[in-house]
């Protein structure tokens, strides 16, 4: 799909959506700058979640990647 296409496609997509709040969502989206970090986007509390639950992968705390996804694969596939 060229460019052009793509851009025509997306227009008929969001000139289908009648929900102002949809519309809003598309727009903060689409023009965020990529350079932004998220951090700066997050709250102080959603700062010290992350900080904490990094702590406790440091203190040996977490859980393997490997051993997630072998208890969802068995529960969901």
């Amino acid at each position: 799909m060229s460019s052009a296409e793509l851009k025509y496609t997306l227009f008929k997509v969001i000139d289908a959506i009648n929900d102002n709040k949809t519309l809003k969502d598309i727009y903060s989206f689409v023009s965020k700058k990529t350079d932004a970090d998220f951090w700066d986007s997050l709250s102080k509390e959603q700062k010290l979640d992350i900080e904490n639950a990094l702590k406790e992968l440091d203190a040996g705390k977490g859980i393997p990647h490997e051993k997630v996804m072998a208890q969802f694969k068995g529960k969901y596939l």
